[in-house]
């Protein structure tokens, strides 16, 4: 039996019957699937759960602390096994869904809790294994198919081995460098193919509101790194950037070395980062300055 639960909606909780979960040499299991009001509720919930692993889960972790508006069409749901969570599914459109490492049956009933609901996904994001089998059991349900997308790796840091020295230090952007900050902002989501939601000016002005937008300085800026999403021991750095004609200068590795450093100065345990894994250049200068593999992690769209 599965069992769609919802905590703190003002309507009645849905049922959903399903085959029961069956493991060897134990009786049948009754996996819930569970909706949350908010990101909040959701952490107050399965935190724990997703600090097992906290750098393969800070996407997650991240968001869900963001306290989004609790009116936006955003989901939060977790399936458990009696009192223990075994996997979890948040959903912020435009984004693609995202979920957690967790077993086959798992994810199978993530997938058909998300759709029996009404949700209407674009795709998918989460650990390879995982992504993959939502991807096709979503697909099965909708009658969609589905493409491959980017292929990334988590890395994590938590001692930086200091790169080769070059010209040049570490500083907070200014709001004079908004423009063409912003303009690197487009051409990274051009580069790689993400998403863009908001024209790249917005996405550096809130950075410079919340102090996460840094440059490395030779004589104006090279180079840029953001930092945020913190999770209870880490913080994650993104959109690392140095325009074409100030490549293969070393900039990219002080840059995200000294932010880095900053961070676990300032108490972080770890920081912890995305990299498109077809990209040999920026694994490599992660790999050069103390970031280590977690898990390799893959998108699809329907």
């Amino acid at each position: 039996m599965f069992w769609v639960t919802v905590w703190g909606y003002p309507r009645t909780s849905t049922r959903i019957s399903l085959a029961p979960t069956r493991t060897p040499g134990r009786e049948p299991v009754a996996l819930q699937f569970v909706m949350y009001t908010d990101g909040a509720d959701f952490l107050n919930h399965v935190e724990p759960y997703l600090l097992q692993n906290e750098a393969e889960n800070n996407l997650t972790l991240g968001v869900a602390a963001l306290s989004l508006p609790t009116d936006s069409d955003n989901l939060w749901a977790s399936v458990s096994d009696g009192e223990q969570v075994v996997g979890t599914v948040f959903d912020t459109p435009p984004y693609k869904t995202v979920v957690t490492a967790a077993k086959d049956d798992v994810i199978d009933l993530l997938a058909t809790g998300v759709h029996r609901i009404g949700r209407v996904s674009t795709g998918v994001l989460g650990p390879s294994k995982s992504a993959l089998r939502f991807a096709e059991k979503w697909s099965l349900l909708a009658g969609l198919k589905f493409n491959p997308g980017m292929e990334q790796r988590i890395y994590r840091l938590a001692r930086v081995i200091p790169p080769a020295s070059t010209s040049g230090a570490l500083r907070s952007a200014r709001p004079d460098e908004g423009p063409l900050l912003g303009s690197w902002i487009e051409a990274f989501a051009e580069e790689t193919g993400g998403l863009r939601t908001q024209p790249g000016l917005e996405v550096v002005q809130s950075g410079l509101e919340e102090g996460q937008m840094f440059v490395w300085d030779n004589g104006g800026p090279v180079s840029m790194a953001m930092c945020g999403r913190q999770t209870r021991n880490g913080a994650t750095i993104s959109a690392v950037y140095t325009p074409g004609n100030e490549r293969a200068r070393g900039y990219a590795s002080a840059c995200v070395a000294e932010l880095s450093q900053r961070l676990l100065d300032e108490g972080r345990e770890f920081c912890c980062l995305y990299a498109d894994r077809a990209n040999r250049t920026s694994n490599d200068i992660y790999l050069s300055i103390g970031y280590e593999p977690v898990c390799d992690v893959d998108e699809y769209a329907y």
